[in-house]
């Protein structure tokens, strides 16, 4: 049981880390283009975005996690 409250934390924490990282380097882009062009900068916006991918899919990687237990559960329950 300890496992499983673990790798469930874990995953909430990560999930918070990959919005932080996604807002982060989102408003340091916003910066360095404000105060040295869009020209160099413009390209790195690949960044917060690769981040947000990365927190939606385990978003719903959670959630089919979630179902499988449920459904591992029920049938043991049978």
């Amino acid at each position: 049981m300890a496992q499983k409250d673990f790798i469930s934390r874990y995953n909430v924490i990560s999930g918070y880390f990959w919005l932080a990282v996604a807002a982060l380097s989102f408003l340091t882009i916003c910066f360095k283009i404000a105060t040295e062009g869009a020209q160099t900068w413009a390209a790195y916006f690949i960044i917060p975005a690769m981040a947000l991918i990365m927190y939606f899919t385990k978003k719903w990687m959670m959630k089919r996690m979630q179902k499988h237990l449920q459904e591992m559960k029920d049938l043991q329950e049978k």
